[in-house]
């Protein structure tokens, strides 16, 4: 190797360890830099929702090195400032000199080389490039990461209502995930094959699922998202029937794509059906007269008899009425007598059917009212619903039945009367049933409230 050959490894060598150094210290730089990004970030997440604020702070970091490292490169060092930094070492631009020379094959170049070579090689024990950074860059980058750390630890309930949110978010991803699958299933429905109609009701199906996804990703609170969750379970149902109704409308709902989308529909309702509780079998609570609450299995109801008073007038008694939910049956007969001081007697009878075995038992003597225990439904005569304003012949009604008075009810002899017809409440209580649920699906009804509604209808129709 001449001595030209040699110089120049020499200063390409100088020139890595020049241009590693400057990575090195700008990179550590600017990442301190990034650090007071940082301490914006987490002083953010304590005034308002910042869930990923961990995440961007170090993110910072990240991105003033790489700005650093950048801006080293960009900047990096080229063979001159490399010969011209061992000549700071004592050899007085011999190196630079030499550099300049390297293509000239002259008798004042080939001296010059010779003689840079040898203070070069005098020298080449003192010369070391280092690579440490600057220590006061190696501090600000310290501080820096101190503060953003004590920040992180700073408790703060906007923080806790951040990962409360995310949460939330989380879940409601996962509920539109399932959802779109149907959502993709209902327009995938070959529509040619379909009617008018039945492309109409099709559609309407669709778009009530896609207003569930824009609920669900409105959601930001346990309470919203199980509000949203109970809309979107009744219209899972309702989809599901909807499908089963048009399927058995068409000869190869399989080929139409219904029947998948039917199961999927299916499957959904199922899997979202809310677990409603059953009562304790064999026990239902009891009013008085004889009237049972709900139970399940037998049960049994209590009526008490009347009592004659001293002027021997007749007393009188009351029917009991027990209203359940399974399948037990309570008998509420009380059968007594009350004897007065005087002729009179009293008699009272109170009588409630259910479906399963239960006894009743009358106590004689005071009236005072009684307690039953059991289930079932009652064939009382006042077991009926009010409609008001609706106009019906009710010969038991006194006054003006045409309603052209300023008030809704009227008078009659024994009080105040709604205007209206009385019917049982069996014809109607479907059609409460459906605008209930309609009322859940739409939003009607206030949040968490739904669940209420829900178990107290479903408890009616049972």
């Amino acid at each position: 190797m001449d001595d030209r050959e040699y110089l120049i490894q020499q200063i390409k060598a100088c020139k890595r360890k020049m241009n590693m150094a400057k990575v090195i210290d700008s990179g550590i730089l600017f990442a301190a830099a990034g650090g007071i990004l940082g301490m914006a970030c987490e002083l953010v997440s304590l005034v308002r929702q910042f869930y990923y604020v961990h995440l961007a702070a170090g993110l910072c970091f990240g991105a003033g090195l790489l700005a650093g490292i950048g801006y080293a490169l960009y900047r990096r060092a080229d063979m001159k400032a490399a010969a011209g930094r061992l000549d700071s070492f004592g050899l007085k631009e011999r190196m630079v000199t030499a550099y300049e020379q390297k293509d000239s094959e002259g008798e004042f170049a080939l001296l010059q080389r010779q003689d840079a070579l040898g203070h070069y090689n005098e020298m080449r024990g003192q010369i070391r490039i280092p690579l440490r950074p600057d220590p006061r860059h190696v501090l600000a980058l310290a501080l820096s990461a101190a503060v953003v750390i004590g920040l992180a630890f700073i408790p703060s309930t906007v923080r806790d209502q951040a990962q409360l949110r995310h949460q939330v978010q989380e879940q409601a991803k996962e509920e539109q995930e399932e959802l779109e699958e149907l959502v993709d299933a209902l327009e995938g429905v070959d529509m040619d094959s379909l009617t008018e109609e039945q492309r109409a009701r099709l559609q309407e199906m669709a778009e009530a699922m896609k207003l569930s996804q824009e609920e669900l990703a409105r959601a930001d609170s346990w309470e919203s998202l199980a509000s949203a969750m109970e809309r979107l379970d009744y219209k899972y149902g309702q989809a599901a029937q909807g499908l089963e109704s048009l399927a058995g409308q068409l000869s190869d709902p399989g080929a139409a794509g219904i029947a998948g989308a039917e199961a999927l529909a299916k499957a959904m309702a199922n899997q979202n059906e809310p677990q409603v509780a059953s009562g304790t079998p064999g026990a239902g609570s009891g009013g008085e007269n004889g009237n049972g609450e709900n139970g399940n299995g037998d049960g049994s109801g209590q009526g008490d008899g009347g009592q004659g008073d001293g002027s021997g007038q007749d007393g009188s008694g009351s029917n009991g009425q027990n209203n359940g939910n399974s399948n037990g049956q309570g008998n509420g007969n009380g059968n007594g007598q009350g004897n007065g001081n005087g002729n009179g007697q009293g008699s009272g009878n109170g009588s409630g059917q259910g479906n399963g075995n239960g006894n009743g038992q009358g106590n004689g003597g005071s009236g005072n009212g009684g307690s039953g225990r059991g289930t079932g439904s009652s064939d009382a005569a006042h077991d009926y619903v009010s409609i008001p304003n609706a106009i019906a012949n009710d010969p038991s009604l006194t006054g003006n039945k045409n309603g052209d008075q300023d008030s809704d009810y009227f008078r009659q002899q024994n009080g105040l009367a709604w205007e209206g017809v009385h019917v049982d409440y069996n014809s109607v209580i479907g059609e409460y049933t459906d605008s209930a649920y309609e009322g859940i699906a739409n939003g009607r009804y206030p949040s968490g409230m739904e669940s209420v509604i829900r178990d107290y209808f479903e408890n009616l129709n049972k």
